[in-house]
């Protein structure tokens, strides 16, 4: 008889059943490497288990997932603690984890290094970022447990040591769920305490359990975010928590951080009394020095006299003054030169300054040449003048108005001798105004 095939959600719900009715699949530890690990928006994770031969598909929803103390990375070796159920949906089997610890570390402190590293990456532990202690502040204000040793410690080291700083308790709850929120407000109480001038957040040591509070974000930004420098007094010296790393300062013990805060009134009395011996020994030593400087200084004052100085120095002053003035004169005529120049340069080159000059360079020519034909008609005509009155000068006319006059013969030539007429001969005497006209009636040669 051939036996009925299963369907596929009936084969499905057969291994489901199958699985559901062994007890050690409701209560398994499993411990393998995270990886594909995929936080949902909804705060389920989801994530893989594997070692070197087999994986594991593993959901966390987001009941479970909100309670692991630390962050779940890819690579990291874990131990799960949850049950073993089919999902139907895809056919397969996988791990519904409701506990996660790392394997090796405690949960805890691995949540506090995991802590430490984010804050430390984002500066909030720099030492730039201390602030520095008043001597002696006005007012404490002490964040702790109201009910706890570490106040009656506090009060009773600084009853002690400054019993006129006073002491405002901000109570907190120091332990146990929703004390870091507690811590956070009574820090910020802290800080709005008028005349407030350290913030001393204590409270006595226990384990890592009980310190949690104090490696919080929530209370490591409260103390970043306080207007006055917060010190820390947590647990023992072997404890260092993160509200350690964020203070201002931090101590060992609350005793210890409250005379870190309250410096002992005695000492500084002390101190201050042997500052003032010194300081009065220093100003005599100095008012010593400063009686012989000026005892000097009143010496050399005697030898010289201020009047002749002061002339001296007056007269090198004018002088020096004549210089620069002088000296600046010159540098002003030739930078004015040379600005003068590189004006003239830059006309030259600009080709409407060219043509403006070449058209003055022609009207000049023009001048030059109009005057030097002047010049030159002025020189003929001189020249002319001249050579006309030697001319003139040289004329019979200008003899005979001297008084000489020019004999002609009847044929009308010049009679330069006596012999060249002969006797009843008509001639003409040509005078400077006129003529005369006689006969020879005798001549006389010369011997």
């Amino acid at each position: 008889m051939t036996p009925t095939p299963y369907s596929v959600s009936g084969f499905t719900a057969l291994v489901r059943d199958a699985l559901a009715v062994r007890p050690e699949m409701e209560d398994v530890l499993v411990e393998g490497e995270v990886s594909n690990l995929k936080p949902h928006s909804s705060g389920h994770l989801y994530f893989t288990l594997k070692d070197a031969r087999a994986q594991l598909s593993c959901v966390c929803f987001r009941s479970n997932a909100l309670r692991i103390p630390f962050r779940p990375e890819n690579g990291m070796t874990v131990v799960t603690h949850g049950s073993v159920q089919v999902y139907e949906a895809q056919g397969r089997y996988q791990l519904y984890v409701d506990r996660i610890e790392p394997s090796g570390i405690g949960a805890l402190a691995l949540a506090i290094e995991q802590l430490k590293g984010a804050l430390g990456a984002e500066g909030l532990f720099d030492d730039r970022h201390k602030r520095a202690l008043p001597l002696l502040p006005r007012r404490v204000v002490v964040v702790t447990s109201r009910t706890g040793a570490a106040f009656r410690d506090v009060y009773t080291v600084m009853s002690r040591r400054a019993p006129g700083i006073d002491i405002v308790l901000s109570p907190a709850t120091v332990q146990g769920e929703g004390a870091a929120e507690t811590i956070a407000r009574a820090i910020h109480r802290a800080d709005d305490v008028k005349g407030a001038g350290v913030v001393l957040l204590v409270r006595g040591g226990g384990s890592l359990e009980d310190l949690m509070p104090f490696n919080t974000e929530v209370v490591a930004r409260a103390i970043r975010a306080s207007r006055v420098p917060v010190v820390t007094g947590i647990g023992h010296e072997t404890d260092t928590t993160i509200a350690d790393l964020a203070a201002d300062r931090r101590a060992a013990t609350p005793s210890a951080a409250a005379e870190l805060v309250a410096p002992s009134t005695t000492a500084l009395r002390e101190e201050l009394a042997g500052r003032t011996v010194r300081l009065g020994q220093g100003v005599r030593a100095s008012l010593l020095r400063h009686r012989g400087r000026f005892e000097a200084a009143s010496a050399r004052l005697e030898r010289l006299s201020p009047g002749q100085r002061l002339g001296g120095m007056r007269q090198d002053l004018d002088r020096r003054a004549d210089l620069l003035r002088h000296a600046l004169l010159l540098e002003v005529t030739a930078k004015r030169r040379r600005l003068d120049a590189a004006r003239g340069a830059l006309r030259d080159h600009q080709p409407s300054h060219r043509i403006a000059a070449a058209r003055s360079a022609v009207a000049r020519y023009r001048e030059l040449l109009a005057a030097a034909g002047g010049r030159q008609v002025e020189t003929r005509r001189a020249a002319l003048a001249e050579r006309g009155a030697r001319l003139d000068a040289l004329s019979p006319r200008r003899t005979l108005e001297r008084g000489y006059s020019i004999t002609l013969d009847s044929a009308s030539r010049v009679v330069t001798t006596a012999s060249a007429v002969r006797r009843g001969e008509r001639i003409r005497t040509v005078l400077s105004s006129g003529e005369l006209e006689s006969d020879v009636t005798g001549r006389r040669e010369e011997p």
